[in-house]
Formats: C-alpha cells, sequence, structure tokens
C-alpha cells in the first residue's frame, strides 16, 4: 500500500510552493530520494482562509474552512498531515477532531530538535493571532527559553505579512521593510530568531543574514513530516 502525505497550505497562497520545495530537499536528505519514483505521493491543498492581517479573525469561519481541508485530506486516505501555517494551528483541537486519527503534526512541537541547548533570548516572528493563542511560548518557556516582544516588532511583521500577500516575496517594498524588521531584531539583542509564520520563511533566502539564528518552522515541519512518512513506509 502506497504511503501518501497529506499538505493543507495556501495559507497564505505564497508560501505552498516552498513548503513543498523543502519536503523534496527533505527526502533526498532523509533518504537519498534521486529518480522520480523515490519521491512520497502528496495530496497537496492550496486553502483560501478567511484571514486578513491586522483584523480580528472570525474564528467560527476559519474552523469551518480548516476542517473542510482536512476532511478531503482524509477522503485521499493519507497517511500524515502537514498544516504549513502557524495561524491554523491556534485551532489545532479542531484539526485534530477533523483528522479522524491520522497523524497531524503540530508545528510548533517540531522545533523542539532545533532549540539550543542552554538559555537563549528568542524573538518570535509571528502573526497576532498564533502570538495571542501563546503555544509558542508554552514550548519555549518549558525549555527554558526568554521569548522577547515589542509593539514595534508586532506591527513590523504585521506590515510585512501584509505586503507579502499583495506584492510577493521580491518585491522592493518586502526586502525593504524585511530590513527593516532585521534591525529591529539586532537590536533587541536577541540569540536566536524563530520564523512562525509560513509567508516569512522564504525571505531567509532573500536578504543575507548575518549574526543571527533563525529557526524555521517551515523547515522544521518539513523534516518532521518526512520523518513520519520514512517510518510509515518501513512499517508497511
Amino acid at each position: 500500500m502506497t504511503v501518501k502525505i497529506g499538505v493543507l497550505a495556501g495559507m497564505g497562497p505564497r508560501s505552498t510552493a516552498p513548503f513543498i520545495d523543502l519536503l523534496i530537499d527533505e527526502c533526498q536528505q532523509q533518504y537519498g530520494a534521486t529518480h522520480d519514483i523515490d519521491f512520497p505521493e502528496m495530496h497537496i491543498i492550496s486553502l483560501p482562509t478567511p484571514f486578513f492581517p491586522g483584523q480580528a479573525l472570525d474564528d467560527q469561519a476559519m474552523i469551518e474552512t480548516l476542517q473542510r481541508g482536512i476532511n478531503d485530506l482524509v477522503n485521499r486516505q493519507v497517511n500524515v498531515i502537514a498544516v504549513p501555517c502557524n495561524l491554523a494551528h491556534c485551532y489545532f483541537p479542531h484539526l485534530q477532531q477533523a483528522a479522524e486519527g491520522i497523524p497531524l503534526l503540530h508545528i510548533a512541537e517540531t522545533i523542539i530538535p532545533a532549540l539550543p541547548y542552554g538559555p537563549a533570548r528568542i524573538v518570535l516572528l509571528a502573526t497576532e493571532p498564533t502570538l495571542e493563542a501563546g503555544f509558542y511560548q508554552e514550548i519555549l518557556g518549558r525549555a527554558g527559553k526568554e521569548v522577547m516582544d515589542s509593539s514595534v516588532l508586532r506591527n513590523k511583521v504585521t506590515a510585512l505579512i501584509a505586503m507579502i500577500k499583495a506584492e510577493g516575496f521580491a518585491a522592493p517594498s518586502v526586502i525593504q521593510l524585511w530590513r527593516e524588521l532585521l534591525i529591529v531584531i539586532n537590536a533587541m539583542q536577541s540569540t536566536h530568531v524563530v520564523i512562525a509564520c509560513t509567508d516569512l520563511s522564504p525571505l531567509l533566502k532573500s536578504v543575507p543574514v548575518e549574526g543571527l539564528a533563525f529557526i524555521d518552522t517551515s523547515q522544521s515541519l518539513a523534516k518532521a513530516t518526512i520523518s513520519v512518512y520514512v517510518q510509515a513506509k518501513d512499517e508497511k
């Protein structure tokens, strides 16, 4: 029986393709995939959701939309589900309910192996709803890490996410605002930065960043997804 990966993506639409690239990279790194036949069968849904940066969420509309996407993957009989959107994990219990027992990875849990040993001052780049949900702060706090925050940081992240959705990763205005955000982060004297928004992850390739250690949740989720895939294949 074929082991299938389900990906509920599209949040935002530009983050889907970069995540699939990360999955392909992980296949090559974890088990040496080379030929087309070596890679997983993947069912990918690019799901439009009612999210608008800087605006209050309609929780019920979000839950209904996300559960519909999970239901579609369940119907495709996938063996593991990855949701490369941190905001969606504000509704993780509802996603689990819709998954009907199919393993559903929690994106925040996947960063644990990537966390530095010992004390660290961590800046968390995420949407306001993700920050308010508090699951990252809980995980980082349990690991003994200090989470740094400021209103300036939050406002710039919110503006940057909105700009990416409207103009794309490579727009000059996006690159400029990303550079400004990096200046704010450096001034906070952090040791690590957690990219907890998949819309932001591709920017790490756009502008060379020195002096900061990044933990990309998209990368961590991709690594965990392929690890589960490999284990499921071995068990078949």
